[in-house]
């Protein structure tokens, strides 16, 4: 089984996700794993920096479809509607699931607007993440996060929830779910 966390920087994907991997005793591959070796070595306004997480996405998602399907991973990002580049990541995300043949369950993390800047603002985003809430505000303004079409699609609000309590309502989502889990198809494109 594939689960991919989405929201907008700050939500606190990263943060969720590492208490979900404790969990259920799954991989993280989270979005700033593969971005931060491009912009380590490229630097962030190089033209390189694409390139190079290309090639390191397409290198490392090979890998992982080659891992065990009883193997769980808990994924994030930050993927919009407008962005091709971004329904590209999506599509390769759908493309792993089905290289394994597992389910992919999307979750949509949000919180209000103003927890989202509080939160984007906290200490422990200094220096490798998105800090700016007029760059964030921009962002919601032009954009909405994609939402996948699918009956596995859980969209969790979770402004007034604890990481542990966030884990949590996606764990009961998962259990809830899991009898009809399938392994993904394309149906996994289309976005409501």
């Amino acid at each position: 089984m594939i689960v991919h966390i989405n929201g907008w920087p700050g939500v606190g994907k990263r943060t969720v996700g590492e208490v979900l991997c404790k969990k259920l005793n799954a991989r993280f591959i989270h979005n700033h794993l593969l971005h931060d070796v491009a912009i380590v070595c490229a630097g962030l306004s190089s033209a390189d920096r694409w390139d190079l997480y290309d090639t390191v996405q397409r290198a490392a998602y090979a890998t992982l479809a080659r891992r065990p399907r009883a193997e769980v991973f808990v994924m994030t990002n930050a993927l919009c509607t407008a962005s091709s580049r971004e329904q590209v990541a999506w599509r390769q995300v759908v493309e792993l699931a089905m290289a394994r043949n597992v389910p992919l369950v999307p979750i949509v993390l949000e919180t209000t607007a103003e927890e989202n800047i509080r939160r984007l603002q906290s200490p422990e985003r200094l220096g490798n993440k998105m800090t700016d809430p007029s760059l964030l505000r921009e962002f919601m303004t032009a954009d909405t996060i994609q939402r996948p079409d699918v009956p596995e699609l859980l969209v969790l609000d979770a402004s007034a929830l604890a990481p542990e309590q966030a884990a949590e309502r996606i764990c009961s989502h998962l259990d809830t779910i899991r009898a009809g889990l399938r392994p993904a198809t394309p149906q996994h494109l289309r976005m409501l």
